[in-house]
């Protein structure tokens, strides 16, 4: 390398180091805002929301390229990004009393700055959406905003007068009806701050008792580090807010625990990718989905969670079971006890522990989920200066605060083209047209309607974040199982539902691609064993629907059969689905299993009756087969003592 040549090296290296320290001051900066307004109250709502989206976007464009890639050096025209957003959202903060006090929307004229400025916001937002979340929900961004100027020429029940491109601006930049409306307000309260809390839980301690703890009591059994990641992983994934980031953080741990002891890569990955996206379903967190519920429906947390308690404990049960079924086809067994951690050890740092308490027993006594989240993190943060073995650092702190904001910031993005859609949404009324035509492509069937919205759903969440599909949902999908008799609660139930799955439903299935990725397996063949561990989470939704005690709703005597047969319904689930009975199943006694698991699940007395009696007799069945010789027993010699002397 010449003289010449070198010194440029050098330039471009200090360059790229302060670079990356001015975007580490930025984020940290992001989170310190958001603590400020958690803990003393949240600024005036134009205020709020705007700050909370230009930090977002500055972080964007400065850590993100084209190609959605984390940058490794600087790049002039992001720069230049970064300066159009500060003067698009500049000029917000310069003429805030002109426009919140003086300006008359949907009335006044845009002037020709507001008009570029406000081409200039939408296509940003739009922009940073696509880095870092894809081009899914952008395009479909695109096409709502092409609705508005094409309804005229759209025939049928789609059809609408046309607004214009002023009016669209002036609802999406200049008020809080669109962009900065109801998801920017949820975007930039509590839900930073529960993503800010999962980054602080990360640097205490907290991720390394759970594995221990769960180690101890389960890492021994059959199988037993795939049900130990499943566990850890859907209880990460309750807090974290994002299937995908969940993988990220916690394969690390959980996969060479399950692939050491025998596991399939896909089977690993799949169950990874499955119990992430479960913890968006799993109370009392559910990936803030419990909060955005109370938030739309004004139904209490407490009611929520109940009724979300019953379907997310079935979900991964199931899991376990699956495990469990996938451990006896494999004659795989738990780990040596000389290889696990010791419970007393773990136990002893239960105080890990300690700051979900706080979260849970807050929420529980009826505290906002900012008070809740605030004390939590205080809690956090408290535990970790405590902690001997240990202690947090001012480092440590400052890379917490980085983390969370560079973590929320796809959220962020997400939830704010939600909000584009949410405005046009309502300006055009297309939701109610929705909703029309559901009943009629439905005829009014029930079934058939859901079956649509369950395809929507799934459609619409293909690469999203939870939160903005339910988001987008709630505008779009509810009113329409609202207008078929579906009771509110029980409809924002069912989509949700189909927001978390979508994280692991091919073709797009972000979270077991991710999980592939880590694992070295087949991207495809995850996604469908993801799909098959996840199966429960595509039935329950319609078995509650048609009856709410698997909500814990009704008499305690229409709900103590629902909540016991359930729970027998998933275990045959499991054996249809993984194929292992007592011996190996084919085909026909795998579907024979399938059919008794939907008729258990089903509450009611007669078809409790007939999927007992079914699984009673393939039971017999297989166990006539085996004592005739033709069938081998493989449970029986999974745990026979020849099989433990040789495993050990």
């Amino acid at each position: 390398m010449t003289g010449e040549a070198k010194a440029v090296f050098l330039l471009e290296t200090n360059a790229n180091k302060y670079y990356f320290r001015f975007v580490s001051i930025i984020a940290v900066a992001m989170s310190a805002f958001q603590l400020y307004t958690g803990f003393f109250g949240t600024l005036e709502a134009y205020y709020q929301r705007t700050i909370h989206l230009m930090f977002a976007l500055i972080l964007v464009y400065l850590l993100y390229d084209m190609k959605g890639q984390h940058k490794k050096k600087v790049h002039w025209l992001d720069l230049i990004y970064v300066a159009l957003i500060l003067v698009v959202f500049g000029y917000l903060y310069i003429n805030y009393t002109y426009l919140v006090t003086e300006r008359m929307y949907y009335i006044t004229p845009l002037t020709p700055a507001q008009y570029i400025l406000g081409v200039c916001c939408l296509a940003l937002v739009l922009e940073a959406t696509r880095r870092t979340s894809g081009p899914q929900l952008p395009i479909v961004c695109l096409v709502f905003i092409l609705y508005v100027f094409a309804g005229p020429w759209i025939p049928g029940i789609f059809h609408h007068p046309g607004f214009s491109l002023g009016l669209l601006l002036d609802i999406e930049y200049l008020t809080t009806a669109g962009l900065f409306g109801g998801t920017m307000a949820i975007s930039s309260s509590y839900l930073f701050l529960f993503i800010l809390l999962g980054s602080v839980l990360s640097k205490t301690g907290f991720g390394d008792f759970l594995k221990d703890f769960s180690m101890a009591i389960a890492g021994w059994a059959r199988g037993g580090p795939a049900k130990v990641a499943i566990l850890a992983s859907g209880f990460f994934g309750m807090i974290s807010g994002s299937a995908v980031a969940n993988v990220a953080t916690v394969g690390g741990f959980t996969l060479p625990m399950m692939e050491k002891v025998g596991y399939r890569k896909e089977f690993s990955a799949g169950a990874l990718a499955a119990a992430s996206a479960g913890g968006q379903i799993m109370p009392p967190v559910m990936g803030v989905q419990a909060f955005l519920m109370a938030q739309y429906t004004g139904i209490p947390y407490n009611t929520i969670i109940k009724w979300a308690l019953l379907p997310g404990t079935l979900y991964f049960l199931s899991m376990i079971f699956m495990a469990d079924v996938e451990a006896i086809r494999l004659g795989l067994r738990g780990m040596k006890k000389n290889e696990l951690p010791s419970l007393i050890g773990a136990l002893k740092k239960s105080y890990f522990a300690l700051p979900m308490i706080v979260l849970v027993g807050l929420l529980i006594m009826g505290y906002t989920p900012n008070y809740a989240a605030c004390a939590t993190l205080v809690a956090a943060f408290a535990i970790g200066f405590l902690d001997r073995s240990r202690r947090m650092t001012l480092r440590d702190v400052w890379e917490a605060l980085e983390d969370g904001a560079k973590g929320a910031i796809p959220v962020v993005c997400s939830c704010a083209t939600a909000g584009i859609i949410v405005g046009i949404v309502s300006v055009t009324g297309i939701g109610a047209r929705f909703s029309a035509a559901v009943v009629s492509w439905s005829q009014g069937n029930v079934v058939v309607a859901l079956a649509l919205t369950m395809v929507a759903g799934i459609i619409l969440g293909m690469g999203l974040p939870t939160s903005a599909v339910y988001i987008i949902q709630v505008a779009l999908i509810v009113p329409a199982l609202i207008e078929l008799g579906i009771p509110m609660y029980i409809a924002h139930m069912f989509v949700v539902y189909f927001a978390a799955i979508s994280m692991i439903t091919p073709p797009v299935c972000l979270a077991s691609y991710t999980a592939a990725n880590i694992a070295r397996a087949n991207p495809m063949k995850t996604g469908w064993m993801g799909m098959r561990l996840g199966a429960v989470a595509y039935i329950v939704p319609f078995m509650f629907v048609f009856n709410p005690a698997l909500l814990l709703e009704g008499q305690l005597s229409q709900v103590i059969p629902a909540v016991i047969m359930s729970l027998v319904g998933v275990y045959f689930l499991a054996i249809a689905l993984g194929g292992v009975g007592r011996t190996k199943l084919n085909g026909l006694l795998r579907s024979l299993y399938f059919i008794a698991a939907l008729l258990t699940i089903w509450p009611g007395w007669l078809s409790d009756a007939i999927g007992l009696g079914l699984a009673v007799l393939l039971h017999l069945y297989q166990k006539r087969k085996i004592a005739d010789g033709k069938w081998e027993d493989l449970v029986a010699k999974l745990d026979s003592p020849v099989a433990i002397v040789n495993e050990q």
